[in-house]
């Protein structure tokens, strides 16, 4: 067994994959010298990080991308859940005004009602009094027995 598959089963717990095996072979033979070489070994092991490391990098671009796409998905609801509910709040807004001024009518109209039998009990009580004093003396017919 290799430095290289020593390493591999103690750090990864497998063995070399076919791939690998033939990475760290080229490797080895580009720097003329063996795979049991620790340079080669570290070389192999900086281009598995390195791999690593680019397959992280570009699952955070796709998740980053997927994540500004939802964003933009979501600002497009709140703007239209805004309007729509600014919308509403302006029909609230109008059904109230509407229900203030038909109160203040009612009120008004009340008022006027009050004055009017105010002013028309008035006018009966002084209609009365006035034919008490036209007619003087006892009790009017048909009211008293």
């Amino acid at each position: 067994m290799t430095n290289l598959e020593r390493f591999y089963r103690t750090v990864h717990g497998r063995d070399l994959l076919p791939w690998e095996r033939q990475l760290a072979v080229r490797v080895a033979a580009a720097l003329n010298t063996t795979t049991d070489d620790d340079f080669v070994v570290h070389l192999l092991l900086l281009y598995m990080a390195t791999h690593v490391i680019s397959e992280m990098h570009d699952e955070l671009v796709n998740s980053r991308d997927s994540i500004a796409q939802a964003s933009r998905e979501t600002a497009q609801s709140l703007s239209a859940d805004l309007r729509r509910n600014t919308l509403t709040i302006y029909v609230l807004l109008g059904v109230v005004v509407a229900s203030v001024l038909g109160s203040v009518c009612t009120i008004v109209a009340l008022v006027n009602l009050s004055h009017q039998y105010t002013a028309g009990e008035a006018r009966f009580a002084a209609a009365f009094e006035a034919r008490e004093r036209r007619i003087p003396g006892g009790p009017q017919q048909g009211l008293a027995r």
